[in-house]
């Protein structure tokens, strides 16, 4: 009876041993074991900067545009100022160019207006005179009058010459406008050309006020108020709350599914934490984590792969979870 027990006892934990590397390593048909895992980040200074403030400090919790660090450059505002300056020399010298084009345009006007209200007063004298001359004559017909009169001749040459003048101020008006809008859009182009420069100036000012881009906590500060630093220098390091990549293991002869599947990612601990996933790479075989080996003496090996998850989720950093 004692041997029989023993064999039994030996029998049930055999498969005890089986059941927990089926459940913990290999998972339950298509699913596999998996850890959360969150990479923490560093915040970098993009150019040499003086440290104006800082915000926060190591252990705080922070939320998406959170302020973390404020920077400043008086080289990069020097820059700025130089360069609004220099747009606003630009648009006033355009208006300028513009009002003298208009001056200019009205001077033609009015000093050529003169000749031709000299000819235009001409005219009317001219076709009074006419006027004057068919009544008094009786001894030719209007016909006549009209082909041999040298009046008539004089008003056709006054007109002709109003048409040469009205001619002229149009052609000084065209040369003016087109020397100025020649002018015009040389400035207009270099007026872009500063505005872009000085738009890149100031995204760089803005990059100078360093926010929380995840929601986190504030691991490590590494500058202080006053200091000055070079260009990517690290500032301060953040780890996120939540974590945005779950480490699956195939293990066993599980077949790998294609990059890019949806995959459901479950919490060991609370099976209705779950999130939705994206397969975005492969690893290489290694031993399973620690915290997976615990339930066995036996050390187990798999295939890493690699799964995407929002950050919006509610599980904790190297958290056990079942991936299907």
């Amino acid at each position: 009876m004692r041997f029989n027990w023993f064999y039994g006892f030996i029998l049930l934990f055999f498969l005890g041993m089986i059941t927990v590397n089926l459940k913990y390593f290999r998972g339950f048909g298509n699913s596999s074991v998996g850890v959360t895992y969150s990479k923490g980040f560093k915040i970098n200074a993009d150019k040499s900067a003086l440290i104006k403030t800082i915000a926060v400090v190591p252990g705080q919790q922070v939320k998406v545009g959170d302020l973390l660090v404020e920077l400043t450059s008086f080289n990069l505002d020097l820059e700025l100022d130089k360069l609004q300056n220099r747009i606003t020399t630009l648009k006033a010298e355009r208006e300028e160019k513009s009002k003298l084009a208009r001056a200019e345009i009205a001077y033609i006007r009015a000093d050529l207006g003169i000749e031709i209200e000299k000819i235009n007063m001409n005219i009317i004298q001219t076709e009074a005179e006419l006027s004057l001359n068919k009544k008094l004559s009786n001894e030719f017909s209007q016909q006549e009058m009209n082909e041999d009169n040298p009046l008539n001749k004089k008003i056709e040459a006054l007109k002709l010459q109003r048409m040469r003048y009205e001619e002229a101020i149009n052609i000084k008006i065209a040369d003016i406008l087109q020397e100025t809008d020649t002018e015009e859009r040389l400035l207009d182009n270099q007026v872009i050309l500063l505005e872009r420069e000085y738009n890149m100036h100031l995204a760089e000012k803005n990059n100078l006020r360093k926010v929380a881009m995840v929601d986190g906590v504030v691991e490590n500060i590494c500058v202080k108020p006053g200091e000055q630093v070079d260009a990517y220098s690290e500032l301060l390091s953040i780890n996120p709350i939540h974590p945005t990549t779950a480490v699956g293991y195939l293990v066993g002869k599980k077949d790998p599914l294609p990059i890019g599947s949806e995959v459901t990612v479950k919490s060991y601990e609370n099976p209705r934490l779950t999130v939705l996933g994206k397969v975005i790479g492969y690893g290489s075989v290694v031993s399973l984590p620690e915290i997976l080996q615990k339930s066995t003496a036996v050390t187990g090996f798999g295939r890493e792969f690699f799964v995407e998850i929002s950050g919006q989720n509610d599980f904790a950093n190297g958290e056990r979870v079942l991936i299907r």
